[in-house]
């Protein structure tokens, strides 16, 4: 947790919204609800971020809802063809945010889905860098996890590949520094 404190990636994925109901009444919360009385009435339902609603869960005071993206439709898309959902359109973070979220749910089931749709997303990204296809329309689907983590390491293969081209025995050289 230390290490991902200051990553401004998962400061973001821990800003997602989940539907909660509160499990008390909360004086002077109103405001969580939109609304403008004092209190927040126990089983009002409420979004509030992952960061928040992490340790109101531990404390039993809210009981939550699975957020949109890991909602049972969106879920069954994902499990039936992940290369064709349009991740960044659930969550940009939809990877981070649903390992952040499995953890706090221990939810084998949404693991298993998350787990199959990466492996199945990075064949097809691999696929798409390795081809010289204009994959454009393709980038605009990936959430941010696969844009910034895999992309990035693909283009990294790739300049190996063409110093390698080159002049192999250079490229064999500096690897091996590594």
């Amino acid at each position: 947790m230390a290490d991902s404190f200051w990553d401004i990636d998962h400061v973001l994925a821990e800003q997602q919204k989940i539907p909660c109901f509160v499990a008390l009444d909360v004086p002077g919360y109103g405001f969580l609800d939109g609304n403008s009385s004092e209190n927040l009435c126990k089983n009002t339902r409420i979004e509030l971020p992952f960061w928040m609603v992490t340790p109101l869960i531990a404390a039993e005071q809210v009981e939550l809802e699975y957020p949109h993206c890991f909602a049972r439709r969106a879920l069954d898309d994902v499990a039936t063809s992940a290369v064709s959902v349009n991740l960044n359109g659930l969550c940009p973070f939809f990877f981070l945010f649903g390992v952040k979220f499995v953890n706090l749910i221990e939810d084998a089931n949404l693991g298993n889905v998350l787990a199959d749709a990466f492996s199945q997303r990075i064949a097809e990204i691999m696929q798409y860098s390795q081809s010289g296809r204009s994959y454009s329309k393709f980038i605009s689907t990936l959430d941010d996890t696969e844009k910034q983590r895999i992309l990035q390491q693909d283009s990294e293969v790739g300049q190996w590949t063409l110093l390698w081209r080159q002049d192999p025995n250079s490229a064999s050289t500096s690897t091996s520094a590594h």
